[in-house]
Formats: C-alpha cells, structure tokens, sequence
C-alpha cells in the first residue's frame, strides 16, 4: 500500500511542486490544504501517514499549533517545511515533537531533502511496528547443551507471552531436585504466571531493550514486571513483592523504576 502525506501548505505554487514529486515517488497526496482547520478535516477523513507542515498557515492557529495536535492527539509524525529560519521559531518547533525541520529558502526548497526526509519518518515508523508486534520471547527449556538429550523430535523451545512472565533474573535457581543452581555466564532464567520457568541465552542488559514498558530493571540481578498480575505491593518503599518474591529496588535504579511507576498506576 501506498504511503499517503498530507501536504499542509498556504502556496499553492509549492504546493503542487510537492505533490508532483511526490507522486513520482509513488506517494499518495492529500488535497491541497492551507490551514489549521481544514488539516484536521483531511486527518479525520483519510488519515495521512505523514505530514509536510507549513508553519506560516491561513487563519488564527498556525503549524505550531497543528504540531502540538498531531503529535499530542492524533501520533501522526510530521515533518516541518517552513520559510522561518530564526532560533525563536525552531525552539518552538521543538516542543511539538517534529521529526525534522527543513527551511525552504536556502536558497530554495530541496525536493529531495524532503522526500529523503519522508522515507526516513516511513522507516522508523515500520521499524517500530515491527518491534511491537513481538509480544513473546522464544523460551529454552533447559541449557543448550542439555536440551540435545530430548531428541530429534522433542520440544527444546517454546514460545511465552511477555504479560505472563513474572521477571527475569541472573540469580541461582532451584531446580526439579530441589537443588540450587548458579547460572552459568551469560544466561538468564524467568519465572511465568504458572510458577514454570525457561531460560535464555542473553543478559539483563540486552534483553531489557526488547521487553514492553510494564518491565524494569530494579537492581543488579532482575527485571520484573510491573503489570497488577505481577506486583503485589511495595514494602517500606525500597522493597517490591513480585509473586511472592520480596525483592529490593537498588537506589542506582531507583528514580526511573519511580518514573515507571507513576506511567503505569495513579497515585
């Protein structure tokens, strides 16, 4: 499919260059549209995939003002192409988010600046969908070298939904013999919501930067999950009870496992 921009522009004469160079780039381009209201129109009738926004529109609000919508209300990503080259007007820009600020008289526009521009914001944005659609991780069943004991045929990974994974964590674990266990380097081990548990070839540090954003880091050896199936409530303010582990939020974590919390629950 076809990405469609919608051009948010007061020259007609630019306007049309836009449009005809982005079609060439096999776009899809919205109506021309010169101000604040008549945007919001064209958003609520064919959402565009990005914006080339103007900041000097018809009427009382300007592209500012559009910015803040876009970004606050609608997540539509959008891109700044302007006359306005002063310090003043960038810093405001700058509050609304915008993925990048192209002025169109140096001397004159770069079409391909633009469009550059346009395929970079597309890029990021399917990356990203692509990062959220994987809600599961692929779980060992034992080590990698124990698992060759289960045979051609046997089951050595399964996949486990994150919202079901308790945390994950480096520290020794107590096997089916009711033996402790250390970890050998470089694994890791979770616990889901049924007491099973699985493990991972990774460490913390990598594996925090692919979970949702109920998961945290509270100290050295877990990331938990914050989510209300997990957490049961915090002890004396340092501590944190997660399926019946009471663990301790180090204070080198503390500040953003505070900031984490005030995302996910009302005080």
């Amino acid at each position: 499919m076809k990405a469609h921009i919608l051009i948010v522009e007061d020259q007609p004469a630019l306007y049309e260059r836009l449009r005809r160079a982005l079609v060439r780039q096999r776009f899809t381009v919205d109506e021309y549209t010169k101000s604040y209201d008549e945007a919001i129109e064209r958003i609520k009738t064919n959402t565009p995939d990005v914006v080339l926004l103007d900041i000097d529109l018809q009427g009382k609000k300007d592209g500012i003002d559009l910015g803040r919508i876009l970004q606050k209300e609608y997540k539509i990503p959008f891109i700044y192409v302007t006359e306005f080259d002063d310090d003043i007007t960038f810093q405001k820009g700058l509050h609304t988010n915008h993925e990048n600020y192209i002025v169109k008289t140096k001397p004159r526009l770069n079409i391909e600046d633009v469009t550059r521009a346009i395929h970079t914001v597309l890029h990021k944005k399917q990356e990203n969908q692509l990062s959220a659609q994987k809600d599961a991780v692929m779980g060992l069943v034992g080590y990698l070298d124990a698992v060759k004991e289960y045979g051609k045929g046997g089951v050595t990974r399964v996949p486990v939904l994150f919202k079901n994974i308790a945390f994950f964590t480096i520290k020794p674990f107590v096997n089916q013999n009711n033996e402790e266990e250390i970890l050998r380097a470089n694994y890791l081990w979770f616990q889901t919501i049924d007491n099973e548990y699985y493990f991972l070839k990774s460490s913390l540090k990598e594996m925090i930067k692919h979970l949702p954003i109920n998961f945290i880091r509270i100290n050295e050896s877990y990331i938990v999950n914050l989510s209300p199936e997990m957490l049961q409530g915090r002890i004396n303010g340092s501590q944190i009870s997660i399926m019946g582990r009471t663990l301790k939020v180090k204070n080198t974590y503390k500040q953003e496992f505070e900031k984490r919390l005030k995302l996910i629950y009302h005080d």
